[in-house]
């Protein structure tokens, strides 16, 4: 789930943005979680509680400026990407020095600003070596090396980590099946999982067990050519 804090003291603008973000949400068919914010101070205690993907905030505000609160955020917080919205150009410049991802003019457009937010994205799916899945906990990058195993139940994949954590968002197999099936230590194991066999410790009677002690079922009309597929993956390893 992309999660999303927008900052203004407009309220008009603030119900215009959330509207555009659902919008955004049904277009895209990637699940939004919105919280507004009318000025700095409310927001940087927000920040405290709720870890955001994206942040959209107003520059001049009354008080403690949109400016002032991204230099208070960026002491804490590196990697949400700031959206600043303003009525004027001047503070283009300074807005780079906080690591701003855009700067967006007022009126905010609609077609403009869901562009804005393909490329934050975009850029977010485009790392070669993670996979990027929409939590209840936001935007979470997994290193596909950290993937144990990749498992689906009651329309929710579970990714099993070699730490021994699960990270699990909503959806089905084939969602992300093209994506691991390319890489070439993923091999599907049974309807409901898929395997990285730089974890296989043994291939036992109907199951695989894996260094972390984790035991997964292979289906039975797969069983040999797992068996054939593994031993060629670990044979060009080696090589």
């Amino acid at each position: 789930m992309l999660k999303i804090a927008v900052c203004d003291d407009s309220r008009e603008l603030l119900e215009k943005v959330e509207k555009d973000l659902l919008e955004y949400e049904s277009a895209r068919i990637t699940p939004v979680t919105v919280h507004t914010y009318s000025n700095a101070m409310e927001l940087l205690d927000g920040l405290k509680k709720t870890d955001y993907d994206i942040l959209i905030l107003d520059i001049i505000m009354p008080g403690f400026t949109g400016m002032q609160a991204a230099h208070e955020i960026r002491k804490f917080n590196e990697e949400i990407k700031i959206i600043f919205l303003t009525s004027s150009k001047e503070f283009a410049i300074e807005s780079y020095s906080v690591g701003a991802y855009y700067y967006l003019l007022k009126p905010v457009l609609k077609e403009k600003l869901f562009s804005v937010l393909d490329k934050v994205v975009s850029e977010i799916t485009s790392k070669q070596e993670s996979c990027v899945i929409y939590t209840h906990m936001g935007i979470v990058n997994i290193p596909f090396a950290k993937i144990e195993c990749l498992e689906v139940y009651n329309k929710h994949l579970v990714f099993h980590l070699s730490d021994g954590s699960t990270k699990e968002t909503r959806g089905a197999l084939t969602d992300y099946e093209n994506v691991f099936l390319e890489r070439k230590e993923f091999l599907k194991i049974h309807r409901s999982y898929i395997l990285n066999m730089d974890y296989i410790h043994s291939i036992e009677a109907g199951e695989i067990a894996t260094y972390s002690g984790k035991r997964f079922p292979v289906s039975r009309l797969l069983a040999k050519d797992i068996k054939e597929h593994y031993m060629n993956y670990m044979f060009t390893k080696e090589v």
